[in-house]
């Protein structure tokens, strides 16, 4: 199966159990014309839904073992192949950083309910300044948002979290 086969499957079957979820990662690049290849599929699914939703994603792969890691203190991080695609499912999103931890707010209303659920850009535009090596992919998020209006309510209600001195400098750009 192909990763838009496999994301079309797994999105029916989220959003036929009422499971909160957002897409994210490269396919939301992808979905706003940004020239990256999507390998991946990145879930970020609401706090209360994630233990069925690690359940519904099991039964329809196999669980991956995975390595732990110091930058994230997300509440449930799984990974799952399924149908050779490696989906990664976060609830509970959270990221350590030199400043504390930011602790991502999964808002339904930053979700393009119209669709395949599409998470806010602006989500993954502060997420990817907290990642070490993302560093093209915030450049061009940037270039989206010379292009198009920016969600500067969203834009401002992640800049009041804890994020570190140059990322919030850096949403300032934005929302002056």
């Amino acid at each position: 199966m192909s990763l838009e086969q496999v994301l079309e499957k797994v999105v029916a079957c989220l959003q036929h159990e009422q499971i909160h979820f957002g897409i994210g990662g490269s396919l939301l690049l992808h979905h706003h014309g940004l020239p990256v290849t999507p390998r991946d599929i990145d879930l970020v699914v609401a706090l209360a839904d994630a233990e069925r939703a690690v359940l519904l994603l099991s039964e329809m792969g196999t669980v991956v073992e995975q390595d732990e890691t110091s930058l994230y203190a997300t509440e449930v991080f799984q990974e799952f192949m399924i149908e050779g695609i490696d989906l990664d499912l976060m609830s509970g999103l959270q990221i350590r950083h030199g400043e504390g931890v930011f602790v991502y707010p999964f808002d339904e209303q930053s979700i393009d309910s119209a669709g395949l659920s599409f998470m806010a850009l602006v989500d993954w535009y502060v997420i990817y300044q907290l990642i070490p090596g993302r560093e093209q992919k915030v450049t061009m998020i940037e270039d989206v948002f010379t292009k198009q209006k920016v969600d500067r309510e969203r834009l401002e209600q992640l800049r009041r979290l804890v994020l570190p001195k140059a990322v919030r400098n850096r949403i300032d750009q934005w929302l002056n």
